[in-house]
């Protein structure tokens, strides 16, 4: 009889001990620090002069800490990031140089996380290339162009070589780029996540009853042809439509959210160099914007029988005043011409 006592008293320990473990477990939720090293493989073929806009970056390996625990970041999750910086070798001097903006990781369960990273290694194995300043760099060939131009059997055709550019520097999909993190990315909590959806729910059932009270108004009176054109011309973007987003504070930077509401693709431009693309009736997405004073402007792109068009659209602080939303312009869409 005792014994069978102090077996319960065990069993009662061991069952206080697992809840308050997962108890404990359950508030941490899971996060990169800061210093992680990631490395990823191109999507895409990345080739200086050629290459520009958003690109795609892989996780080739788990990133763990611990054996025999899930894994902080799996294998094959993305991170997005920006072309800044894609130019050739020059005919005369410079070289061909490349320079990535890495914005955010994206996961299987497609939640996007706004990062600060760096690049700090390419392999070297394919392409003479070295990365300086966060730019990778196209290695010369100035001593064996040296000694081809020194050597008399090949003087000639140095010479007649010499306005060509120099290498060219490609990043093929093949090639691994080691990535560091500068800041820690802290993911989502279970309960804020619950908390989202329950707030786009209630969105998504306030955009029914809307939706149910406008058929019955367009029954009892027919739209106005200028009110058919306006409706046309938003498409189904609706702003009760998109989930909502905090603005992230770091160390140099304010990331914020941006949300797309044409039915057009848009180009975002800060201080006239291109940050993002956005699809039609997409966001939030989040872009990062310096402390300091800066210009934001937005273009759409509009296809025609003749090709495509970059037409003007505007952008408006959102209701909630953390970020900006792209509307499409009232009246007939303007054709923007290049400078």
């Amino acid at each position: 009889m005792k014994s069978i006592s102090v077996w319960s008293a065990v069993f009662v320990c061991l069952v206080a001990c697992m809840c308050s473990t997962h108890a404990i477990a359950a508030q941490c939720p899971a996060n990169l620090p800061a210093g992680v090293v990631i490395r990823v493989l191109p999507d895409e073929k990345l080739t200086a002069g050629l290459s520009s806009g958003p690109t795609i970056l892989t996780v080739s390996s788990d990133i763990r800490f611990f054996p025999n625990r899930p894994p902080l970041l799996a294998r094959g999750s993305k991170i997005l990031g920006n072309i800044v910086e894609s130019k050739q070798a020059g005919r005369f001097y410079g070289k061909a140089r490349l320079q990535l903006s890495l914005t955010s990781i994206l996961t299987s369960d497609m939640c996007e996380y706004p990062i600060t990273g760096k690049i700090v290694e390419v392999d070297r194995r394919k392409n003479k290339v070295k990365v300086q300043d966060e730019t990778i760099y196209a290695r010369g060939h100035a001593k064996r162009d040296l000694i081809a131009l020194l050597f008399p059997p090949t003087t000639i055709y140095q010479l007649l070589r010499f306005p060509a550019r120099g290498p060219k520097l490609i990043v093929d999909n093949e090639t691994p780029i080691t990535i560091k993190l500068m800041e820690p990315v802290s993911l989502v909590e279970p309960n804020e996540l619950n908390e989202n959806r329950l707030g786009a729910l209630r969105s998504k059932l306030d955009q029914m009853e809307r939706e149910l009270s406008t058929f019955k108004a367009s029954v009892t009176q027919a739209p106005r042809p200028e009110q058919q054109a306006v409706s046309s011309a938003v498409g189904p973007c609706s702003a009760t439509e998109f989930s909502t987003a905090r603005p992230l504070v770091q160390s140099n930077a304010v990331v914020r959210p941006v949300r797309n509401l044409t039915p057009y693709h848009v180009s975002v431009y800060m201080d006239r160099r291109p940050v993002t693309v956005l699809p039609p009736c997409y966001g939030p997405s989040m872009i990062s914007t310096p402390t300091t004073e800066f210009k934001l402007e937005a273009s759409a792109s509009l296809l025609t029988t003749a090709g495509q068009k970059q037409i003007a659209v505007k952008i408006v602080p959102s209701a909630s005043g953390n970020g900006w939303d792209i509307l499409p312009t009232p009246e007939e869409p303007v054709v923007l011409t290049a400078n």
